[in-house]
Parts: structure tokens; C-alpha cells; sequence
């Protein structure tokens, strides 16, 4: 964890790709309205200064809190009208999509991938 760390820290330096780069901190720099790589190290350092000193102020907040501010800083990747495209062009890859967002919101990522790449599967042979 300290390597990937680093590695991110040193590597928003010099312009290259963040290592597990998440989709909510992602959206968490576009709203900010980050254009440099240098948000990438300003981000670390928040990060780093929470959890050296507001951990114990934020140990007892419930799950739901967490998720909710998660779904917040992604829901703007949602994009209904690509949705509505896909349910114009072919409605089985529409419903292959649609398994795929259930299956992830509600049961795993990875099962809900795998279901959604079964059932595509299984209608092509």
C-alpha cells in the first residue's frame, strides 16, 4: 500500500497514469474542476492528513454514510442517454447492460460482470 503510495504521489510528478485510480475520486477531481496533475498530490496530502488526524472522529460513521457520499461523487457518470441509444440500436445489448448495472448494484462487481458476460455469451452461441 505504501509502494502504490508513493508511486502515485511521485508519478502525478511527472504526468503518468494513477495506479487503482478510483471512479469516485475521479469524479471527485472533475466536479473540483481539476485540470493538472497536481491535484493528484494536493488530494494525498488531504488524504493522508485525514487519516493521521480525523480517523477517530470518523470511526463511528455507518456504512450508509460512506456508500451515500460514494454514489454522490459518481452519479454523474450515469449517461441515461447512451442508455437510451444502446435500447434504440439492439434491445438485447440494452438488457445485457441493464443486467450488468443490477447485478453489480445489487449482489458484487465481480458476479455482476460475470452474469452479464454469461448471459451475452449464451445468446451468441
Amino acid at each position: 500500500m505504501i509502494a502504490i503510495g508513493l508511486m502515485n504521489v511521485i508519478g502525478s510528478t511527472t504526468s503518468c497514469f494513477a495506479s487503482t485510480g478510483s471512479f469516485s475520486r475521479t469524479a471527485v477531481n472533475h466536479n473540483a474542476g481539476a485540470k493538472t496533475a497536481m491535484s493528484n498530490i494536493v488530494m494525498s496530502v488531504a488524504v493522508l492528513v485525514t487519516l493521521l488526524f480525523l480517523m477517530p472522529l470518523l470511526h463511528y460513521t455507518p456504512h450508509v454514510v460512506l456508500g451515500a457520499i460514494i454514489v454522490t461523487a459518481v452519479i454523474g457518470f450515469v449517461d441515461i442517454p447512451a442508455a437510451y441509444r444502446i435500447w434504440k440500436i439492439d434491445k438485447f445489448d440494452f438488457v445485457v447492460m441493464l443486467t450488468a448495472f443490477f447485478g453489480v448494484i445489487f449482489i458484487s462487481v465481480e458476479y455482476g460482470l460475470a452474469l452479464a458476460v454469461s448471459f451475452h455469451i449464451h445468446h451468441i452461441l
